[in-house]
C-alpha cells in the first residue's frame, strides 16, 4: 500500500519526502496542579548536543490539564527534562524527565551522609 502511494507522487512530491526529518516524537505534557506556567523543555540527542524548547503559559488555555507537542527531527531524542533549571514553582521535579530518573530518597540521603 505505502510502495503504491509513493509510486503515485509526482516527482517534486518525492524529493519532498526524502528532505523530512528522520524522527518523530509526541509528548505529552501534564499540568497536575492548577498552576499555569510556561513549559520549559531541555532535549538531549544522541549525538550529545541539546536543545531547550520554551512555551508559553498560554499554551494550557487549548486544555488545562494537558498539552501534545510533536519535535520533529533528523536527530535520535535520548532524553527530555521538563524546567531542567527549577525555574518555575514545581514542587514535585520527580516527575520531569524522560526516561524517568531515579532519586534517591530521603533516608537514602541521610545514609550516605552517615557513611561519610
Amino acid at each position: 500500500f505505502l510502495n503504491e502511494y509513493i509510486n503515485g507522487l509526482s516527482p517534486e512530491e518525492k524529493a519532498e519526502l526524502k528532505e523530512a526529518p528522520s524522527y518523530f516524537y509526541q509528548v505529552t505534557f501534564e499540568k497536575p496542579g492548577g498552576l499555569v506556567m510556561p513549559i520549559i523543555a531541555e532535549i538531549s540527542y544522541a549525538d550529545g548536543t541539546k536543545e531547550r524548547k520554551t512555551f508559553p503559559a498560554q499554551i494550557w488555555r487549548y486544555d488545562e490539564n494537558e498539552v501534545n507537542k510533536v519535535f520533529k527531527t533528523d536527530k535520535e531524542i535520548t532524553s527530555i527534562v521538563v524546567d531542567p533549571d527549577l525555574e518555575t514553582a514545581d514542587v514535585d521535579t520527580t516527575n520531569n524527565a524522560w526516561p524517568q530518573e531515579t532519586q534517591q530518597t530521603d533516608f537514602e540521603k541521610f545514609k550516605n551522609e552517615m557513611k561519610n
